[in-house]
């Protein structure tokens, strides 16, 4: 059985060696010595199969080993948003890097990326302290979706991703319609609006959160109403600066919810179904961010209003549900202890 680290740099190790493999067929199919069909079958091996088997693995494994290594509430709280940050950092930095690098040529993002993978790997492997000892570890135990200690967050979890896959997949076609605008031109405004509504994410996330002490139970009714506040704003906005000021108050607003609804359900379970906790997370948020492009999809076909108005109703549901349902009630304030 592998400890939580030893997972960790498998996983960076592993994504690593399949982002150099997509890169190399990747320049294998310009120079025109694989064909067509050779390099579409080898970007899903390489892309789909084996880098994102191992991509998959980052989230739950971190997660995992903050849970081993923090022990209470506060602490817990602290760790996973700090989690959380580090992904929203990627998210803001990753775009802004490629397209930086993609001025040395179009390979240049590919080569640069599995050595980041490497460097961060080889950090984790010599800097990052042991978590419980393997021998001293409980057996893992796995956990079920229909757990009362963990349904109720899924439900939350579900409503907090698919609008943040609303949000992300439905504002550059909103700003084009909305505003008359071109191609490029709607590239770079949604570019400003995403990136107004991930730095936000990333300080409150990384620097604000951890400070507050709040309970998992507090940050998610903070964040949920925020956030379904911005996404009303939206439904309305007359201009983009309305745009822009909604999406910073839909990043703080995500910013205090996803901690609560990753940190509250850690709590509840002991240290051998951490590893269960953390997989059950990650497999319905990816689940969400899948399915959720297709419904922004659908909604956007009916009015351009549509996605944002449906969020705005996920959000204001999932905070009465938050509000008034026993099991994230009492299970959190038990959990707090």
């Amino acid at each position: 059985m592998w400890g939580r680290r030893s997972l960790l740099v498998g996983a960076l190790f592993g994504s690593a060696a399949a982002l150099f493999a997509f890169a190399v067929t990747a320049n294998l199919g310009l120079l025109e010595v694989l064909g067509v069909p050779a390099v579409l079958a080898a970007f899903l091996l390489t892309r789909g199969v084996l880098f994102g088997g191992a991509l998959a693995a980052l989230p739950v494994a971190a997660q995992s080993y903050v849970a081993d290594v923090t022990h209470g509430q506060e602490e817990r709280v602290r760790g996973l948003s700090r989690v959380g940050a580090s992904l929203g950092l990627g998210l803001v930095l990753g775009p802004a890097v490629g397209g930086l690098l993609g001025r040395f040529g179009l390979l240049t993002a590919l080569y640069v990326a599995p050595v980041v993978l490497v460097v961060v790997g080889l950090v984790v492997l010599f800097g990052l302290p042991e978590e419980t000892r393997h021998a001293d570890r409980p057996q893992p135990r796995g956990v079920r979706m229909r757990d009362p200690r963990m349904w109720p967050f899924l439900v939350l979890g579900t409503a907090i991703y698919l609008s943040i896959s609303l949000l992300s997949m439905s504002t550059g076609f909103l700003l084009q319609d909305r505003l008359g605008l071109d191609g490029p031109r709607t590239a770079e405004l949604t570019g400003v609006v995403l990136l107004a509504g991930g730095l936000p994410m990333l300080l409150v996330q990384g620097f604000v959160v951890p400070r507050l002490g709040w309970s998992p139970l507090r940050l998610l009714r903070s964040g949920l109403p925020l956030t379904g506040i911005a996404f009303t704003m939206i439904v309305f906005a007359p201009n983009l600066m309305t745009v822009v000021v909604a999406s910073v108050l839909s990043g703080v607003g995500h910013s205090l919810a996803v901690p609560g609804y990753t940190s509250a359900p850690s709590l509840l379970f002991g240290p051998d179904e951490q590893g269960g906790v953390a997989g059950m997370i990650g497999s319905a948020n990816a689940v969400v961010l899948m399915v959720g492009p297709l419904v922004a999809t659908g909604l956007y076909e009916l009015r351009p209003e549509a996605p944002f108005a449906a969020g705005a109703v996920v959000l204001f549901g999932a905070f009465v549900f938050a509000l008034l349902h026993p099991g994230v009630r009492l299970r959190t304030h038990a959990g707090n202890g």
